[in-house]
């Protein structure tokens, strides 16, 4: 498809207040081994959260205006862009069409502070009038439980209102609403509740039916359902943290009201797609199972959809048939269950081939997300009826160059007790076989997250300073399994810890590491795990760098505000320990009570308002080093949270980063 209009990516240049900042770079040949700047990694996205109107004529986009992320839109027909809001204060985090006319959008600080919703939920017109506050930005930041409103979605034949979660009624519980898009007024949509809900699963009328809840104080999960015309709640299933005969909800069968597509792993270890009868309870036909990879996430300690997978369902408000299946493996996989879905997916596929692209076929013109270990992402438009596809020239990235990344491969190792890692390998461009590199392992945060195959910047950082860098899907991440999380409770600084040391073993015995020259960088978690790597092997590792970890488990017990005043508290001391119960434990696992076994520089960064690993580990930590005598270098940003957000503080801390592995490694 071509067109001899300006482009979007030109249209969006024209709408924001400050000027296009792309400058094309010369591409390097592959291999190349140019050191590149680092804003270059760490710059933010330019472009995000393009996302198309119901009528398909129109694209919203974050773009950068004024120092912050704002809203641009642009008439697909005329080629013409124009800015519709103009924050200053803070940055615009999502947005989504309301109607063809109004859109919905999020906002949100640069603190990172770890409230999803703080920011409030805001109302536009297309044409940048009539703006308002829907839900007003919870005030008391300091406050632990804010109440929160989300977007489930449009009303079909509604222009005025749309569905959305919230916990007015009760701070731990999710109540269904429809919100006028124009005053903010809701109306209460579900009759009851069974309480605790995370997650609402509406029926093909919209009826809020089915629910997936979390009543943590207790360690209680729970799927219970309503039979089509009852109003009564039944308990389908129950489980606990130790997620045996989990049956998650995930949407209705169109074509029969009792039944429902549920993930569950009765009778198995990873979580698959069932059909399951409500009037009797009983799973039904297996649809699709991977032995290796879970289909949704288990909901550990959120809901229960997310890191896994999504359902892909037809119909205006996703209450049509089933058509796939999008979940992570190796790489995110797509299973279509529609033959003329798989054949659409394949034409894209074929056009941008090496990654992953995500598209609405249902629609006649859909924005296709097309992404990469080496791509952060490009925007197209697929024209299904003409089989037709145009590149937007829009780039969530516009500075990276693929040609100079370097691409992720997914490798596996066997920990000591024989399980099997799983994990990613990304080496520079001037390794070859023979020749070893000094390597750097990056442990996730969480710990129940997971790595993904997916541009990293990070990664791409060190793999452009001539590192190699391996990331460890060790016990406790998510997607593996119920076995793969049950294995990694009260093991933060133990069994987790020999899956790491485990996979530095394995990169040096396959030739990719050099054993004189390993290091460890992580954040969160992965901070606290750096540390527990120089402690448990001094020998191995030559520097690290904690980034917002974690360093007396004792510590962090009492000052994590989810464990000291959310519900959480009682299944953390089930899965991490108890300060009381498990004292030993905490005291072998807390890398500042061991200070004495590090034998090499660690540079540490932490910030004054992290409300997730609270500074007070950071002040264990330094005096541990000081009472010590270890050498070690200390960067504390007063108003920075749980991760450093605003620009200026990024590049001083991977500035720091840089110079530190460039004396150490």
């Amino acid at each position: 498809m071509t067109h001899n209009r300006r482009s979007v990516m030109q249209a969006l240049a024209a709408a924001a207040l400050s000027p296009f900042a792309y400058v094309p770079v010369t591409r390097a040949q592959p291999g190349s081994t140019e050191r590149l700047a680092l804003e270059t990694f760490f710059k933010k996205p330019a472009y995000g959260s393009l996302v198309l109107s119901p009528n398909q004529r129109y694209l919203a986009a974050l773009i950068p205006a004024g120092g912050r992320q704002n809203i641009a839109i642009v008439d697909l027909e005329m080629r013409s862009a124009s800015q519709v809001t103009s924050l200053t204060g803070s940055d615009v985090n999502s947005v989504v069409w309301a109607n063809d006319d109004r859109l919905v959008f999020t906002t949100g600080d640069q603190q990172g502070l770890e409230f999803r919703g703080d920011g409030g939920l805001f109302a536009v017109d297309r044409d940048g009038k009539n703006g308002r506050a829907l839900v007003e930005p919870l005030v008391a930041r300091g406050a632990f439980v804010p109440r929160v409103t989300q977007v489930l979605g449009r009303i079909p034949g509604s222009r005025v209102e749309m569905l959305v979660s919230a916990n007015d009624r009760s701070a731990d519980t999710q109540d269904v609403y429809r919100m006028n898009v124009s005053t903010g007024r809701k109306s209460l949509v579900n009759e009851s509740s069974p309480g605790y809900v995370m997650r609402w699963v509406l029926d093909g009328k919209q009826i809020p039916r089915a629910a997936f809840s979390m009543e943590v104080s207790k360690r209680r999960y729970a799927f219970t359902a309503q039979l089509d015309g009852s109003k009564d709640w039944k308990t389908i299933a129950e489980w606990n943290e130790q997620l045996r005969d989990v049956i998650i909800p995930l949407a209705f069968d169109p074509v029969a009201p009792n039944s429902m597509f549920v993930a569950s792993n009765v009778g198995r270890d990873t979580l698959a797609l069932f059909t399951l009868d409500l009037v009797t309870g009983q799973l039904g036909d297996l649809i699709y199972a991977d032995d290796r990879y879970d289909i949704a996430s288990f909901g550990l300690i959120g809901a229960a959809l997310g890191e896994g997978g999504a359902l892909i369902m037809g119909g205006e408000a996703g209450n049509g048939k089933l058509l796939g299946l999008r979940y992570n493996a190796e790489r995110q996989k797509v299973i279509w269950f529609d033959a003329d879905a798989a054949r659409l997916q394949a034409s894209v596929d074929a056009a941008l081939p090496g990654s992953v692209n995500v598209f609405n076929l249902q629609q006649k013109r859909s924005l296709v997300f097309s992404r990469s270990d080496i791509e952060p992402g490009r925007y197209f438009i697929f024209d299904r009826e003409k089989m037709a596809m145009e590149d937007t020239g829009v780039r969530s990235r516009p500075q990276i160059d693929p040609k100079r990344m370097l691409p992720m491969r997914h490798v596996h190792w066997s920990a000591p007790d024989g399980l099997r890692i799983d994990g990613y390998l990304t080496l520079p461009a001037h390794w070859s076989r023979g020749k070893p590199v000094p390597l750097v392992i990056n442990p996730h945060g969480g710990p129940w997250a997971k790595d993904n195959w997916a541009f990293n910047p990070e990664v791409q950082f060190f793999a452009n300073r001539g590192f190699a860098v391996l990331q460890p899907n060790f016990r406790g991440s998510t997607g593996f399994g119920a076995k793969h999380l049950r294995l990694s409770y009260k093991q933060w600084g133990g069994t987790m810890i020999d899956d790491m040391i485990a996979g530095v073993e394995w990169a040096i015995k396959e030739g990719f590491a050099d054993p004189a020259r390993i290091g460890s960088y992580g954040a969160s978690y992965g901070g606290y795990a750096t540390l527990m790597l120089l402690v448990r092997r001094p020998d191995l590792f030559k520097w690290g760098i904690n980034y917002v970890g974690v360093t007396d488990m004792e510590v962090h017990q009492e000052t994590q505000p989810a464990q000291l005043y959310g519900a959480f508290g009682a299944l953390a001391k089930v899965i991490n320990g108890d300060k009381r119960a498990d004292a030993d434990l905490f005291a072998a696992h807390s890398p500042a009570r061991h200070v004495d076994r590090i034998r090499v520089p660690v540079l540490h960064a932490y910030g004054g308002v992290d409300r997730n690993v609270d500074f007070a580990n950071g002040r264990a930590i330094k005096a541990a080093f000081e009472r010590a005598s270890r050498p070690f270098e200390w960067m504390f940003v007063a108003d920075e949270a749980h991760g450093f957000r605003q620009d200026k503080n990024v590049f001083d801390f991977y500035g720091r980063v840089e110079a530190f592995i460039d004396r150490h490694a």
